[in-house]
């Protein structure tokens, strides 16, 4: 690849990152009117922090590996809870549902999208270090 391909590859790693870094900021700060919304502030932000990193530095994708491996063991464990239980449009189709399977669901699906979220991002990190000129 070259400088120009480079350019606009890093602009994406770190458009990436942070997009990533602003959801999970943003669902942290939706978890307000949740039953048990501190764990999920904390997994939220914590994803938040990691996807920054991995935009600002790139021993930051540690911190995103890890952060996604906490996230998919917690969602691989809130699957087996509700597995068979639902289905996955019941996560979509049945909004007035509060608490029980279809809400784990939805808890799963988030975890879910934090792990694979993370884990793009440090690929790319590692794949496509971002080089600052000022």
């Amino acid at each position: 690849i070259g400088r120009r391909e480079d350019a606009g590859v890093c602009a994406f790693v770190l458009t990436f990152c942070w997009l990533g870094a602003g959801l999970f900021a943003l669902s942290a700060a939706l978890q307000y009117n949740d039953p048990d919304p501190w764990r999920w502030v904390a997994i939220y932000g914590v994803a938040a922090v990691a996807a920054a990193g991995l935009a600002h530095r790139r021993e930051g994708t540690w911190l995103g590996l890890v952060v996604g491996a906490l996230a998919a063991a917690w969602s691989v464990y809130l699957l087996t809870r509700i597995w068979g239980q639902v289905t996955i449009s019941d996560a979509f189709l049945k909004m007035h549902e509060k608490g029980g399977a279809v809400e784990e669901e939805r808890e799963c699906i988030g975890l879910a999208i934090v792990a694979v979220w993370l884990w793009i991002g440090a690929a790319l990190r590692l794949r496509w270090p971002v080089v600052r000129r000022f």
